[in-house]
Parts: structure tokens; C-alpha cells; sequence
């Protein structure tokens, strides 16, 4: 029973936490203020966080289990590239409704030195999963490709572990025969994960549910001729998955 309690309120301070985040960015966002939104003392907070880095990493944790979560079933389907369409979905729905997933986003974006692993602590990098690059080998695509490193250039925090994401449902479409034989380059990495980064400075906005569908299906109208072989397009659904019965 106090264990029950205990993860209740370590869950509502990240929840409080993701919510100050998203709106006033890592510096604006006080733990006096964190603590008052989830609804306990300022030393209920520093039982279950030392810090207020602390409480940032348990955030961007949080959204990279939730992502990883939904993501997993497409790894394993037959159709990388649906899943990756799907992925796409998963995200932009996520964008709308998780203030965890916007936080995790806007924190990559800001820093604010919350990166840097805990003294005493192992590095921990926060970008795609060690245990990712391990399962998909360093580039997470087929031999005879060029190492897609260099798309991910640039890129930290959340961006870094949605492109990993990207990266792994679309070497797993290579590996499937999905995409168009061009071994050479690496130009559906360098479209799709640049599409796919775009999604969150395009949602934003919060957008209407509505829109945000019909956005994300007119992308993939225009991006899968580029990527399948010709008269293939038709074989992918564009449209957000239909949910299943609970």
C-alpha cells in the first residue's frame, strides 16, 4: 500500500513536471511551483527527486518508454514501412494529448545542462538507446549501405530518439525489400527522418486532431512514390490506423 502511493506521487510529480515544462521551458519551470501543481510539499518532491535535473531525466524517460511502447508491434510487423507510417501517427496524436512527450521535446530543444548524468553516475546518452544500435547494428540499415550517421548530425535529445525510432522501422523496410533499390547514399534516411523531425515544429501549434490526420496523410501521399517502387504506393494505408476493440 505504501509502495502503491509512493509511485502515484513520483507519478503525478512527472506528470506536474512534464506540464511546467512544456509550458514555461526547464528554467522558467520551479519545483516549488512542480510541487504545488501535483498537490504535495516541496519535501514529498525532494524525496522522490534530489533535483530538479533529476526530475527532468525521469521526464524524458518517461516519454522515451511511451514511445518505445508504442512503437515495438511495428518493429515487428510485416510491413516496416506501414509501421513507420503508423509511427508517424502515434507521434502527432502524442503532440496533441501527452504534455510528457511535448516536455521530452521542448527539454532536448533548451538543455539546460539536466543531460549530464548524475555524480557518481555512468554517462547516459539520450539520444537512440544503446540497446537500439546494438539491435540494428551501428547505422540500423542493411550491408551495402552508407552509414546513416550523418543524418543524425545536429540532432539531441527527443529528436535524437524519434530519429533513431525512424531509423530502425526504416532499415527494417530496406531489409524487407520495401524501398526502392538505391544502395547507394542515403536519401530516404535523409527524407524521412527530416519529415519525420518536422512533425513536432509542426504540431506545435495544437492543431485540431482533424488536421493533424489530414496532414500527416498528405505527407505520406507525396513521400511514398519517393521511397517504394513504382506502382507500389497504393499497397500502404495513409490513414491512421483504425484503434482496436479494448
Amino acid at each position: 500500500m505504501v509502495q502503491e502511493r509512493s509511485e502515484r506521487t513520483r507519478g503525478r510529480l512527472v506528470e506536474a513536471g512534464a506540464g511546467l515544462f512544456d509550458r514555461h521551458g526547464y528554467t522558467g519551470a520551479t519545483l516549488g511551483e512542480i510541487a504545488a501543481a501535483a498537490g504535495v510539499t516541496k519535501g514529498a518532491l525532494y524525496f522522490h527527486f534530489a533535483s530538479k535535473e533529476e526530475l527532468a531525466r525521469a521526464v524524458f524517460e518517461q516519454a522515451e518508454r511511451s514511445l518505445r511502447s508504442a512503437c515495438g508491434d511495428q518493429r515487428a510487423a510485416s510491413s516496416p514501412l506501414q509501421g513507420l507510417i503508423d509511427a508517424g501517427y502515434w507521434l502527432v496524436e502524442a503532440l496533441g494529448a501527452d504534455p510528457v512527450v511535448r516536455a521530452a521535446f521542448r527539454l532536448g530543444r533548451e538543455d539546460g545542462g539536466w543531460q549530464a548524468a548524475p555524480r557518481g553516475a555512468e554517462p547516459r546518452a539520450v539520444g537512440p538507446a544503446a540497446g537500439e544500435a546494438k539491435a540494428v547494428g551501428p547505422g540500423g540499415v542493411g550491408a551495402g549501405t552508407a552509414d546513416p550517421q550523418s543524418v543524425f548530425a545536429g540532432l539531441h535529445g527527443f529528436h535524437s530518439v524519434w530519429a533513431g525510432v525512424v531509423r530502425d522501422l526504416l532499415a527494417g523496410a530496406r531489409r524487407a525489400g520495401e524501398l526502392r533499390d538505391r544502395s547507394a547514399g542515403l536519401g530516404p534516411e535523409v527524407l524521412v527522418v527530416t519529415a519525420a523531425c518536422g512533425l513536432e515544429v509542426v504540431f506545435a501549434d495544437g492543431c485540431p486532431a482533424e488536421e493533424r490526420a489530414r496532414r500527416v496523410g498528405a505527407l505520406w501521399e507525396w513521400l511514398l512514390p519517393c521511397l517504394v517502387p513504382p506502382g507500389t504506393a497504393d499497397s500502404y494505408r495513409t490513414r491512421p490506423p483504425t484503434p482496436q476493440p479494448a
